[in-house]
């Protein structure tokens, strides 16, 4: 697979231990409210997710429901009538900015910044990822459609205030859910974390920390041992051995794995133990346990 492993996990794996969650913030290329302006009815909101080592920032304002009609059929005089084109906000168009390029029901888009659209019927809306941006929300051409894909709708409680929101967040994915009046349409937007993971070399500490991330997440094991391995080879010591032999464990490989636990823990205890910090004292205490219950006949690694 090639020498590769993240510079950007060690921004991630160093960053959260030393500046906490802020810090893993790549900045988007996403639009800003202006500075000078007045109160509106339908007021703006920004915001962003991180999943994994990407980001997705949405910009858009929200309308209320006050009563009325939402969405139905144009007998029913509804706001938004089946089967015509809305910009899934108010006032200016509704944008999306990705980091990286993504995956929306199967379909690649690239990253950049996108004018959102939807088209709502009463058993599937259309969804449209627009590459013009810049005219306003209702200034919609067909012509620069990106992506188009179907959603079914789903039912949720009044939502007054129309909103965007994001849900099952994994290291590689997040459901976008829309939700106004008693609508919610979600998608789910996907990256190719573990490539992003794999784009430059790095060092023992990185590689390491790449691999534990694997295990917290139970993601990517395979590629995970080849990182451990990588580390190892560049330095071997107490951290990556532990982090090797609970990889072993995963994958069934438990004699394996007691074999190399049994040469991570000499190592431990032969360490000088003013150069061990508390958080690894902890660390160990617990791996301590879990090689016992290897022995013992128990999987796991905790």
């Amino acid at each position: 697979m090639g020498r590769s492993i993240v510079r950007t996990v060690a921004c991630l794996f160093f960053a959260t231990l030393f500046f906490g969650l802020d810090a893993l913030a790549q900045p988007a290329q996403s639009p800003n409210f202006p500075r000078l302006r007045v109160p509106r009815i339908s007021q703006g909101q920004k915001i962003t997710q991180v999943i994994g080592l990407s980001e997705v920032t949405i910009y858009y304002h929200r309308p209320g429901v006050k009563g009325r009609t939402i969405f139905g059929p144009k007998s029913a005089n509804p706001l938004q009538a089946y089967g015509e084109v809305w910009r899934g906000g108010a006032n200016e168009p509704t944008l999306f900015t990705f980091s990286d390029e993504v995956t929306i029901a199967g379909k690649k888009l690239g990253a950049g910044t996108y004018r959102f659209v939807t088209i709502p019927d009463e058993k599937e809306w259309m969804v449209v990822f627009n590459s013009e941006v810049k005219n306003w929300g209702t200034v919609y051409e067909e012509k620069y459609d990106t992506l188009r894909f179907n959603v079914m709708p789903q039912s949720g409680l009044h939502e007054e205030w129309m909103s965007f929101s994001f849900t099952d967040i994994t290291p590689a994915s997040a459901t976008v859910v829309l939700a106004w009046d008693k609508v919610r349409l979600p998608f789910k937007v996907e990256f190719n974390t573990v490539g992003k993971l794999q784009a430059s070399v790095g060092t023992w500490q990185i590689l390491n920390a790449a691999a534990r991330s694997a295990i917290d997440h139970k993601m990517y094991t395979t590629e995970a041992m080849d990182w451990a391995d990588r580390s190892i080879a560049m330095n071997k010591n107490f951290n990556n051995l532990r982090t090797k032999a609970e990889l072993q464990s995963m994958a069934g490989k438990t004699k394996e794995a007691i074999a190399t636990a049994d040469e991570c823990l000499k190592l431990y205890k032969a360490a000088d133990p003013k150069t061990v910090g508390s958080f690894t004292k902890t660390a160990f205490e617990g791996f301590e346990k879990i090689v016992a219950n290897w022995k013992a006949g128990k999987t796991g690694t905790n």
